[in-house]
């Protein structure tokens, strides 16, 4: 959520007045893993465990854990917390460069608070305002770069065939593994995170501008509806509201979810919603890679949506990988088409294009070169359909030039990064032979260009 672009070196500025480590993101925004018990700040920090005798003490440490706390002291004392490292990273290259941290300076749901969080003390607690929170690992998909640490499908196969096979000594998605990293997922019944969660909410909601809920598959989670009703019961209508989904869920909870978003904007108890739902090519490729979806269904839902929903917005999450360039035109085809037959004021139908980098197998730098000259054929046609209001948009048309330049980098590795790169390779293949061996699919059959791979 950017505002004006244009306002960044002010919020820079701004930001190292306190500190040159100084982020508002530490104190404002935050994500929450009731199903792992974990948080962190912003999406970049790794999680780490929210201690239960915290929780137990006061609510908010779901948010305000002394762990969190003690990276906030460090910031405003000018020292860097080693868990933010992608900033400094940034921040650390010759010339003037501008990492997360200045982006969240200027945010509208931090930079009201610059005051309020630079003089107070660091281990004063602050509700955020901005919440994105997971109540559950439930999940009917087992998408191919995902985990059994955010969906239950996953889990089950693991527990019941183990890893897969890869490389290394250790399995991908060993179960072993996970439970001694702390990434298996808690059961649902009788969370003391969920509990916590909704005993915070009251004073919670009091400073929320922006909550997302996640997953696992958040329309699967009774605790999602349950905050349909906590709002409609108590409006809040300056909050933007927001739900992460897969639209594979069956007829009866969907239709349920469009009955709970058309009340609360017909009555206006939020300021704005959007559904974000993922997707990352087309057709039967599309369903290869999310495992359990149904690509028909998945276009009526979203007609569906747009149709019965006129003021709420869309967003389309297209986790970029190795499997997504050949079918990935008919996509944004259909993308243009929806902005054109949908198109209403106030309402916005997003594209997001993040490059897949875990597991790093997926990733689209293992590709053969050949892949290079696809996606610049790809690019050549989406900056031929740009248009500001129905077509590509030149924002969507940069994200997928940096996917390439990033695909471009393969061409310069030492030789190191190329053995590296052929360990990948070798465990794509030892992956997908497994995935088709489980799941009964047909990888050669879907994606007969990347044989050489297979």
């Amino acid at each position: 959520m950017f505002n004006d672009p244009s306002s960044i070196e002010e919020a820079k500025e701004m930001l190292n007045s306190v500190s040159p480590s100084f982020c508002m993101a530490k104190w404002m925004n935050t994500t929450i893993h009731l199903h792992l018990g974990r948080t962190h700040s912003c999406h970049l920090p790794p999680t780490h465990k929210i201690p239960l005798k915290e929780v137990k003490k006061n609510v908010n440490a779901l948010h305000n854990t002394q762990e969190k706390m003690k990276q906030r002291k460090m910031m405003l004392e000018g020292k860097r917390p080693k868990g933010c490292s992608a900033c400094w990273d940034i921040e650390d290259l010759p010339g003037t460069h501008y990492s997360d941290r200045h982006y969240r300076g200027q945010d509208c749901w931090t930079k009201p608070f610059f005051d309020e969080v630079s003089t107070s003390s660091w281990d004063t607690p602050i509700n955020p305002s901005y919440l994105e929170v997971s109540f559950s690992a439930g999940c009917n998909f087992k998408c191919a770069y995902c985990s059994p640490t955010f969906s239950s499908a996953w889990q089950k196969e693991v527990e019941k065939f183990g890893g897969y096979p890869q490389s290394g000594a250790v399995k991908h998605h060993s179960p072993l593994w996970l439970k001694t990293a702390g990434l298996m997922p808690l059961k649902d019944e009788d969370n003391p995170y969920v509990e916590a969660f909704w005993k915070w909410w009251p004073d919670l909601k009091k400073d929320l501008m922006f909550f997302r809920i996640t997953g696992g598959e958040p329309l699967l989670s009774q605790d999602t509806f349950k905050a349909f009703d906590m709002i409609d019961a108590d409006p809040m209508e300056e909050l933007e509201f927001s739900i992460n989904s897969n639209l594979g869920i069956p007829q009866v909870h969907f239709d349920r979810f469009i009955k709970k978003t058309k009340s609360l904007l017909d009555h206006k108890k939020v300021r704005h919603f959007i559904l974000h739902t993922s997707v990352d090519t087309w057709g039967e490729q599309a369903e290869y890679i999310r495992n359990g979806l149904n690509f028909e269904q998945y276009q009526r839902y979203v007609e569906t949506y747009l149709l019965e929903v006129p003021n709420g917005s869309l967003a389309f999450m297209c986790t970029f990988n190795a499997l997504s360039i050949d079918n990935f035109k008919p996509l944004l085809e259909w993308i243009i088409s929806l902005r054109r037959r949908f198109h209403q004021k106030g309402r916005d139908i997003y594209l997001d294009t993040p490059h897949l980098k875990y597991p790093n197998f997926m990733a689209v730098q293992i590709l053969p070169e050949c892949y290079q000259k696809k996606m610049r054929e790809l690019i050549t046609w989406a900056k031929e359909r740009q248009d500001p209001l129905y077509g590509i948009k030149p924002a969507e048309v940069l994200k997928l030039e940096r996917i390439l330049k990033w695909m471009e980098e393969v061409n310069t590795w030492d030789k190191n990064q190329l053995k590296q790169l052929k360990t990948e390779r070798k465990n794509f293949s030892l992956f997908f032979r497994e995935h088709d061996k489980r799941r009964g699919t047909n990888f050669k059959k879907l994606f007969p260009d990347l044989k050489s791979l297979y």
